[in-house]
């Protein structure tokens, strides 16, 4: 195990405050913020590293093959109702969008919809099977120069995998226009059935999810970047589902 005595301190990228080291999984270091509990992977792994693993590797998906096909359309063709109110006849984006089941199902009310995934395998799938949406195999990062808009952004288990939140919450405030809603689910590493040993917890598994937030860390993080709550759902399952609109 790696000696943390000899470890420089750390900022946390959501309130600055001083963190220190909660545990170590797979080869990681895990940080605490002692301010807001925020917990995230230091020192990150590289950028190569990553986009390596996502690019042609990550599910086993092809322009022919994308795992449980037939179910994630199913899954994605009753779950897209709940979305109606906020996607009807408005341009929409889905960050993390894998296969494009979800983005697919949601274009059915919404006016446009295009899906950013950093996948290459996942999206050749993608402009396959969905050629009415726009797809984009690329970082966040890339994705925000292209100076697109949107009313609507849905986000899906991807936050936990970027190697910093504050990239997330820029790239969001590029891409939307004012009063727009940005729907969130991700690991909840606050939630009452988080085990209370965070090693044992699924979800915590380097270097595939690199951060992990509670609900009052999440919404300091969103609100300083003019997004306010919502609406939020609460789940049985350790996961955030909810709901941000952008003011100004």
């Amino acid at each position: 195990m790696p000696d943390v005595s000899v470890r420089p301190a750390v900022t946390c990228p959501v309130c600055h405050a001083v963190c220190y080291p909660q545990l170590e999984k797979n080869g990681y270091w895990i940080v605490r913020c002692s301010n807001c509990a925020f917990l995230f992977v230091d020192p990150m792994p590289t950028e190569a590293i990553i986009a390596a693993y996502y690019a042609t590797t990550y599910r086993g998906a092809c322009a022919d093959f994308y795992p449980k096909d037939r179910s994630r359309r199913w899954r994605a063709f009753w779950r897209s109702l709940w979305f109606i109110p906020y996607v009807y006849h408005r341009d929409i984006v889905d960050l993390g969008c894998g296969g494009g089941h979800m983005l697919s199902a949601l274009c059915r009310f919404a006016r446009s919809g295009t899906g950013v995934d950093l996948s290459e395998n996942s999206i050749a799938f993608a402009r396959r099977s969905f050629p009415e949406q726009r797809f984009f195999a690329e970082d966040i990062e890339a994705f925000a120069k292209r100076e697109l808009r949107f009313d609507f952004v849905f986000s899906s288990e991807l936050l936990e995998h970027l190697r910093s939140p504050v990239v997330f919450m820029e790239t969001l405030r590029a891409i939307t226009r004012p009063n727009a809603v940005v729907y969130l689910s991700a690991p909840d590493a606050g939630h009452r059935a988080t085990p209370q040993d965070l090693a044992a917890w699924s979800d915590i598994c380097p270097p595939e999810h690199l951060q992990w937030f509670n609900e009052t860390n999440l919404t300091m993080l969103f609100e300083q970047y003019g997004f306010v709550p919502l609406r939020r759902h609460r789940t049985t399952q350790p996961a955030h589902s909810v709901f941000f609109r952008r003011v100004g």
